[in-house]
């Protein structure tokens, strides 16, 4: 894949397990720093950056291009606190 350009700011990637907590702690870590909250499962439903269902996991199929290419757009000027289940595409 392509490789975004460096952020003038830092940004910060929360991961883990659905139900501990990364929406919360992200929200309030954006809040405490000024940085905006980025929750990339709303994202992906939202902008429907998916593949349609996978019936098996109960779950979306996410497309890594399509929200890869999102991404970049939001994240290039930094300041972003993301929060999503893995951090293997990023």
């Amino acid at each position: 894949g392509k490789i975004m350009d460096k952020p003038k700011y830092p940004n910060i990637l929360v991961t883990g397990t659905p139900g501990v907590g990364k929406t919360t702690f992200s929200q309030m870590l954006a809040e405490e720093l000024g940085f905006t909250h980025i929750n990339v499962g709303e994202i992906v439903r939202e902008r429907g950056l998916h593949d349609g269902r996978n019936e098996e996991f109960d779950s979306l199929e996410l497309n890594e291009d399509k929200l890869c290419d999102e991404l970049e757009a939001l994240m290039i000027e930094g300041k972003k606190i993301v929060d999503f289940h893995t951090c293997d595409f990023f």
